[in-house]
């Protein structure tokens, strides 16, 4: 039978244990590296909401040139009404001059009305009220600055010679000058032809104010290299491009991210349409 010694049992019990210390110090550990590693998961976890909204924002845009694009597709580009009466609403109510009313239709100008696709839908808050000429499109989610923010729209005539097609003229031709015939510098940009007359030729700066460009993205080179590159059908054609320069906010602004990327940062998207309307037609045979 085993004797029970009372003072061994009692000396095992003062003799330190290696379980649970060792246990203490891995907790520990794991609570370091927890805090440590806590922000930057919070950091990545910031950083790619801002890029989900980011892309948001940017197939917003495309979407919305591939819109305008699509409306100046079915359109003649050679009809332009009266600028400064243009509209992009349907009916317009005027005073005829006799003290009372009348309800008239706008006239029609190709690179305003096209335009029109980026403004503000009838009734939404960024309408500056009843009476804003530039106010029934399909923008409900991007804010449209004019000071910083520009439509450009240009229209390519393309024939076929030989073996391949080459752009033949640009529209519209604002500085009147030819190169060989060919107006290389065709485009409309709606800073130019707005009521804020403080900030032309938006497209050229960054969001910052720095010069970038001085032709469109999408000019005569651009489009001739595209044409080089894919092969189309035999016979004159006509195009328009529709691009979309757009200053965007960054909306969590982490200082980490702005550090190495400004705010706000230009957003630039673009659409190239057939337009039938802009085709060279054939010299007729004598």
């Amino acid at each position: 039978m085993k004797k029970f010694n009372l003072f061994s049992s009692f000396k095992n019990r003062l003799r330190p244990s290696a379980g649970p210390p060792a246990q203490r110090a891995a907790r520990a550990q794991s609570f370091v590296e927890l805090a440590l590693i806590i922000p930057v998961l919070i950091l990545m976890l910031l950083g790619m909401m801002e890029v989900v909204i980011f892309i948001g924002r940017y197939l917003d845009i495309l979407d919305m040139t591939r819109e305008a694009a699509r409306f100046a597709s079915l359109r003649d580009y050679e009809v332009l009404g009266y600028l400064p009466s243009a509209d992009c609403r349907p009916k317009v109510t005027m005073d005829d001059g006799h003290g009372g009313s009348i309800t008239v239709e706008p006239p029609f100008h190709f690179y305003f009305q096209t335009s029109c696709i980026f403004s503000p839908p009838q009734g939404s808050p960024n309408c500056t009220g009843p009476n804003d000429r530039w106010c029934n499109g399909v923008n409900s989610y991007v804010r449209f600055n004019p000071a910083t923010d520009d439509i450009v729209i240009s229209v390519y005539t393309i024939e076929f010679r030989g073996t391949g097609h080459i752009v033949s003229n640009t529209w519209p031709q604002p500085d009147g000058l030819a190169d060989n015939g060919v107006e290389r510098n065709g485009y409309w940009a709606y800073s130019d032809n707005d009521s804020d007359t403080a900030h032309n030729s938006n497209w050229k700066y960054d969001c910052q104010g720095n010069l970038t460009r001085t032709t469109p993205h999408v000019d005569y080179n651009v489009v001739n290299d595209a044409l080089s590159r894919g092969p189309l059908a035999r016979g004159n054609k006509g195009y328009v491009a529709v691009e979309f320069y757009y200053c965007y906010d960054q909306v969590l602004a982490l200082p980490v991210v702005t550090e190495f990327v400004p705010n706000p940062v230009r957003i630039h998207a673009y659409t190239l349409m057939p337009l039938p309307s802009a085709a060279p037609t054939p010299t007729p045979r004598p």
